[in-house]
C-alpha cells in the first residue's frame, strides 16, 4: 500500500496537469549544421506564424489573412492557404530567424494537435516535415488546435562564431509569452545541446564544429558509453544509488531493490523515449521534483529508522520516476542519430545499469569500511551519511517546485 501511495504522489499529478493544459504546445526547434548550411526544424502553434502582432481576441475587427471567423473563434481557412500559397510560403519563412542569413522555407506542414508528430526523432521529423507545402483539407480545423511543423535553411555561420536564434519579430504577443521554447542542437559528435525557456524565443547558440552531423553514426559501444556517463555526470541519479547502498541491510536486500529499481527506470526510459512529453511545459520540472522528492523519502527513512528500509515494490515505483528523468537525456542524444533506435534504447540503458554497478561497487566497501571504524556509538554511520543527502534534496525540491509552479502559471 505504501508502494502504491508513493506512486501516486510522484505521478499522477501528470494527470491533472494534462487535463488542464490539453491544448497547450511547446515550440520545438532542432538545430542541424550540415556542409556549408544550418537545417532548422521547427514545430509550433500555427498561431504564431498567422496572427498579427496587434490582434485583440473578442475584437470586431476582421480575421487575419488564411484564417476565417465564426462564432467568435478563428479557423483556419483551408482554400483560402491553397489559393496564394507564395504569399503563405513567405510567413513560413520568416517563421524563425537566424543571425547568419535569410531562411529558405524547404517544406512546412499544418496538422491537428493530435495528429501532429512528436517532434523528437531527428530522422523521423525529417521524414514527417518533408520538401514542400502539405496542407490541411477543407475539414474544420480550429486555430486553437493547428500546428505547423516547418523545415527552413539557413546559411552556415562562420567557424567559432555564435549562433543568435530568436522567433518571428511581429508574433501575437499573448501566445508568444507563453510558449514554451525546447531548442535542440545536434552537433557532429552526436552530444546534443540544446535550451529550454518560456516566452519570447531568443537565444544564443555555442559555436558549431566543423564537421556535418550525417558524417556521425555512433556504434552500439558509444550508445553504452553515453548511457554510463549519464549516470556518472547526473547527481540526482548518484544520489539515489548512494541512499539506497546506505539503506540496504546486507547484499540480498541491495540486489532485490536494485533489480526493482532497474525494472521500474527500464519501462519509462522506454516510454518516454518515444517523445512528445518533454514538450509538455510542466512535465520534465515535475519529474525532476518528483526525482528529488523520492531521494528526500529515501533518505528521512534511513533517518527515523534503518530497521524499516524500502522494499522492492516501493523501490520500482521509484524507479518508474528516474526512467523519464533518463529519458529526457536520451532525448537529446536520439535524434542526432540516423542508426538504429532499438539499439540506442538497449545500449544507452545497459549503460545506465553498467554506471550503477560501477557506483555501487565503489559506495560499498568505502560504507563497510566506515562502519567497521566508525567512532561514534550514539550516532549510526548510514545516519550520519545520509543527512548531506537529505540536505541536497531538500534544496532540489524546493529550487524544482519553483519551476514546476512557473510552467503552470
Amino acid at each position: 500500500m505504501r508502494a502504491l501511495a508513493l506512486a501516486a504522489a510522484l505521478l499522477c499529478l501528470s494527470s491533472v496537469a494534462a487535463a488542464h493544459f490539453q491544448e497547450f504546445m511547446a515550440r520545438v526547434v532542432h538545430v542541424v549544421p550540415r556542409g556549408n548550411s544550418v537545417q532548422v526544424y521547427a514545430q509550433m502553434p500555427l498561431a504564431l506564424v498567422l496572427l498579427p502582432h496587434d490582434w485583440q481576441t473578442g475584437g470586431k475587427q476582421p480575421a487575419p489573412p488564411f484564417l476565417r471567423d465564426a462564432d467568435g473563434r478563428l479557423w483556419v481557412d483551408g482554400p483560402a492557404l491553397r489559393a496564394d500559397p507564395t504569399q503563405l510560403r513567405k510567413r513560413f519563412a520568416t517563421a524563425l530567424s537566424l543571425d547568419t542569413g535569410a531562411g529558405v522555407l524547404q517544406g512546412a506542414r499544418v496538422d491537428t494537435l493530435t495528429e501532429r508528430d512528436p517532434f523528437t526523432y531527428l530522422p523521423d521529423v525529417e521524414r514527417y516535415v518533408g520538401r514542400g507545402l502539405a496542407l490541411p483539407a477543407d475539414a474544420p480545423l480550429e486555430l486553437a488546435d493547428a500546428v505547423v511543423s516547418v523545415w527552413l535553411s539557413f546559411p552556415r555561420p562562420a567557424p567559432g562564431a555564435p549562433v543568435a536564434l530568436a522567433g518571428k519579430r511581429d508574433e501575437w504577443p499573448t501566445l508568444a509569452e507563453a510558449a514554451v521554447n525546447i531548442v535542440r542542437v545536434h552537433r557532429a559528435d552526436a552530444s546534443g545541446g540544446g535550451h529550454q525557456s518560456i516566452g519570447v524565443l531568443a537565444v544564443t547558440l555555442d559555436p558549431f564544429d566543423d564537421a556535418a552531423v550525417h558524417a556521425v553514426s555512433p556504434d552500439f559501444v558509444g550508445f553504452v558509453r553515453a548511457g554510463f556517463e549519464h549516470v556518472l555526470a547526473g547527481l540526482d541519479h548518484v544520489l539515489f544509488i548512494l541512499v539506497l547502498v546506505l539503506g540496504a541491510t546486507g547484499p540480498a536486500h541491495f540486489a532485490r531493490t536494485s533489480l526493482a529499481f532497474t525494472l521500474g527506470h527500464s519501462i519509462t526510459l522506454c516510454a518516454g523515449a518515444l517523445g512528445g512529453l518533454s514538450a509538455l511545459a510542466w512535465f520534465a520540472p515535475l519529474v525532476e521534483m518528483a526525482i528529488a522528492a523520492s531521494i528526500l523519502y529515501a533518505g528521512v527513512r534511513i533517518l527515523v529508522d534503518r530497521n524499516q528500509p524500502m522494499l522492492a515494490p516501493t523501490v520500482f515505483c521509484v524507479g518508474l520516476v528516474h526512467g523519464f528523468g533518463f529519458s529526457f537525456a536520451l532525448e537529446g542524444l536520439a535524434p542526432a542519430l540516423s542508426g538504429s533506435f532499438i539499439g540506442l534504447l538497449v545500449g544507452f540503458n545497459l549503460g545506465i545499469e553498467a554506471g550503477q554497478i560501477a557506483l555501487s561497487l565503489l559506495a560499498a566497501p568505502l560504507l563497510y569500511l566506515l562502519r567497521r571504524y566508525w567512532f561514534s556509538p550514539r550516532i549510526r554511520c548510514a545516519q550520519a551519511l545520509v543527512v548531506p543527502c537529505i540536505v541536497v534534496a531538500a534544496f532540489w525540491l524546493l529550487e524544482r517546485s519553483v519551476l514546476l509552479f512557473q510552467a503552470l502559471s
